[in-house]
């Protein structure tokens, strides 16, 4: 069993994941490098948008959970856009929310408070400012909410989109921003052994078909050739019988 560490809940690493520096190059499968941080901590670098750490690995569902070592994933939302493309992993599903900077008052605000569902972002808030999530799907709740908390004196910043688990599209369960991790999947790769018996079919895939190709050019000639024959010897029959056919 391959772990970044024995102690806590660090995940186990298998196929198509792999820690290097103790499996060595030949386990795993190209973007599914994992490290180890100098606290033992399971981490999961993806391109353009830098090192998570490692929550879980659910190998059945293929679904990896991850989270920012400051405890603060909104920050890093607000931060960069969360590119996946680079990286063998993809989002179950993607959700938009709105983000408002608010004055702290914006808490007591009844108006505000009964609108609908708003979340606050602690770790964006501090004692001048008030971060205040809300979904954005476009119905007239969203509107609702945007024009409320603008008359209550927050000014709306960029909308984030971020990937959302399976159980959150199926409604198995909520999510929320605030306090949830990232959550991706991944299509799993073929095995070493798996690819190397996909190329050598593949390898004589592309051997047979122009052999096959060859053979069939050459009976097309010998098909012609024959009945090129044919016709000679026709013409020359007549010939001999005095043009008679």
């Amino acid at each position: 069993m391959v772990k970044c560490s024995d102690i806590g809940n660090e995940p186990e690493i298998l196929y198509p994941f792999v820690i290097k520096d103790l499996q060595g190059g030949g386990c795993g499968y190209p973007g599914f490098n994992i490290t180890c941080n100098t606290f033992d901590k399971t981490v999961l670098k993806l391109p353009q948008s830098g090192e998570f750490l490692v929550r879980s690995i659910d190998y059945d569902k293929k679904e990896i959970r991850l989270y920012d070592q400051n405890n603060c994933l909104p920050r890093r939302y607000q931060q960069q856009n969360l590119n996946v493309n680079l990286s063998p992993f993809k989002a179950f599903y993607y959700k938009t929310y709105n983000i408002f900077s608010c004055p702290p008052s914006i808490q007591s605000d009844p108006v505000a408070n009964a609108v609908g569902p708003i979340l606050i972002v602690p770790c964006l808030s501090n004692s001048t400012t008030t971060v205040l999530v809300s979904v954005s799907d476009g119905s007239q709740l969203d509107g609702n909410i945007t024009r409320v908390l603008i008359n209550g004196g927050c000014q709306q910043v960029s909308p984030i989109t971020i990937p959302i688990p399976f159980d959150a599209i199926t409604k198995v369960y909520n999510y929320v921003l605030t306090v949830e991790d990232l959550f991706l999947t991944w299509v799993e790769p073929r095995k070493p052994e798996e690819e190397e018996k996909f190329n050598w079919k593949k390898t004589l895939f592309t051997i047979i078909i122009p052999v096959l190709g060859g053979l069939a050019a050459i009976a097309t000639i010998v098909d012609l050739l024959r009945k090129r024959r044919k016709r000679k010897q026709k013409a020359r029959d007549q010939m001999q019988n005095g043009g008679n056919p």
